[in-house]
């Protein structure tokens, strides 16, 4: 009955896509010839009719191989997107290249300018209405898919708390797998040989009787959730499972480490492979965010470059010493650079080493305090920015004394050298700054490593200039 459904769905999705290129070809020919000034006359309808066949057959194509009929029921509307925009695209370019190898009646250039925007806006309007009517029907029990979790520990009680939270999947638990005790000494939870239950889902068997309950439970998929550390049972429950029909899905254990990464996987000549650390700001993202940070730095210096200057004049007159306080930091690749501040403390601040800054600390000086409580002293470092040194957006820097102490107290801390070091950051955003939790610190910077976009960095910006720079942790 499931692939009966999924059979319907495709192919009523398949129609619907069809039925959104159809529309914005007619769109597209509708704009360019009714708004537009055209000469000889409209198209004979036989050759609309012509190429609008060929259109339909090329976006099908297309649909196809990027994998938008895939029957994954866990993919997010996210990633549904990227496909939709990717396709789009290439549908575009096929259609480009055909003008230069068919007659120059074939369609026209105008047209395929309308085209192109048209047919995004329709497959992503469509393919979210049919999302809304699969979680509708899904909520009313149709279209569901039973499965089974093997492995009652963290892991399979997280894989059943993710599949109850996002329930418009469709995927129903119908029971958990024990396994068999890890260890000759073990002990033997009640639940073992069945019964009992785990979040209010019943314990249906162990493993030793997986087949079994695969086959009376009718079950379409099983989700294999089970620690690395009982490599031996996984490799004996999937070869179990491959005695079967149902479909498998192996959960890895690699997100339970207290720092998770973003896991990707992908494919080298037929072998999967799994990405746990890889760096978010390379190729393009790199590029764009080196402009972002040169355009920003420059107009930030724009607007603050008289303040900054009454300020260093200020420092100045106060004691005499130096406007501004040099201090090596660590950056991206700990590569050590050496950061710009306006000097708040005396000059023999650091004269018995490098401390960490205390609120009322004596060796801040009178203007020195009125700066660090309103983060005015961190200006100078948008020349840190505008040099290539730092990025508006990211991880704080620290210093190199600090960061080997640091890396002994908290492991994965220098997970955020991956990118440059940031005049502001998603932490500080959210209150970690200064004597703050450097576990929570480190969380939101992975966060902001891992779900790095264009969008997030202006968002970090402007959140940092509409919450104003002070904070209580600013001394």
């Amino acid at each position: 009955m499931v692939k009966q459904h999924s059979q319907i769905i495709n192919t009523l999705m398949g129609v619907c896509d069809l039925a959104v290129v159809a529309g914005a070809w007619a769109g597209a020919f509708a704009l360019r010839f009714s708004f537009f000034p055209h000469y000889g006359g409209l198209p004979a309808t036989q050759a609309v009719l012509t190429n609008l066949v060929i259109v339909l057959l090329v976006s099908l194509m297309v649909l196809a191989s990027t994998g938008l009929y895939k029957p994954r029921r866990d993919k997010s509307f996210l990633l549904e997107l990227g496909q939709i925009l990717k396709a789009s695209v290439i549908i575009w370019g096929i259609l480009i290249v055909m003008i230069y190898f068919m007659s120059e009646g074939f369609f026209t250039r105008g047209m395929l300018a309308l085209f192109l925007p048209l047919l995004m806006a329709g497959l992503i309007l469509e393919r979210g209405m049919f999302r809304s009517g699969l979680r509708f029907l899904r909520r009313r029990g149709w279209n569901l898919r039973h499965a089974l979790i093997v492995g009652t520990g963290r892991l399979g009680q997280l894989t059943y708390l993710r599949l109850a939270r996002n329930s418009w999947t469709g995927i129903r638990v119908q029971g958990f797998i024990d396994t068999p005790p890890d260890g000759p000494n073990a002990a033997t939870p009640a639940h073992r040989a069945g019964g009992g239950e785990v979040r209010g889902v019943p314990v249906l068997g162990t493993t030793g009787q997986l087949r079994e309950m695969v086959e009376s439970t009718g079950v379409d998929c099983v989700f294999v959730a089970l620690p690395l550390t009982r490599g031996d049972l996984l490799r004996r429950v999937i070869s179990e499972l491959e005695t079967t029909s149902v479909d498998v899905r192996v959960v890895p254990d690699l997100f339970l480490s207290r720092f998770p990464a973003a896991v990707s996987v992908s494919e080298l000549d037929g072998m999967p492979i799994v990405s746990l650390r890889v760096n978010p700001l390379e190729g393009w993202p790199a590029a764009y965010k080196r402009l972002f940070d040169m355009a920003g730095a420059l107009f930030g210096l724009a607007l603050v470059g008289l303040p900054m200057l009454a300020i260093a004049v200020a420092i100045k007159l106060c004691d005499g010493g130096s406007v501004f306080y040099r201090q090596r930091r660590i950056s991206y690749g700990h590569r050590a650079f050496t950061i710009l501040k306006f000097r708040t403390m005396v000059p023999s601040a650091e004269a018995t080493g490098p401390e960490f800054a205390t609120m009322n600390d004596p060796r801040c000086t009178r203007i020195g305090r009125w700066l660090r409580s309103l983060s005015l002293d961190e200006l100078p470092q948008l020349l840190n920015v505008l040099r290539g040194d730092m990025s508006l957006v990211g991880p704080r820097p620290e210093r190199p004394e600090m960061l080997e102490r640091i890396q002994k107290e908290v492991p994965g801390f220098p997970m955020r050298l991956k990118v440059r070091a940031g005049l502001t950051g998603w932490a500080q955003i959210n209150g970690y700054r200064g004597r703050t939790s450097l576990r929570k610190r480190l969380q939101y910077d992975l966060y902001y490593l891992n779900n790095w976009s264009p969008l997030l960095d202006l968002r970090i910006v402007l959140a940092t200039i509409v919450r104003g720079f002070r904070h209580p942790n600013a001394y």
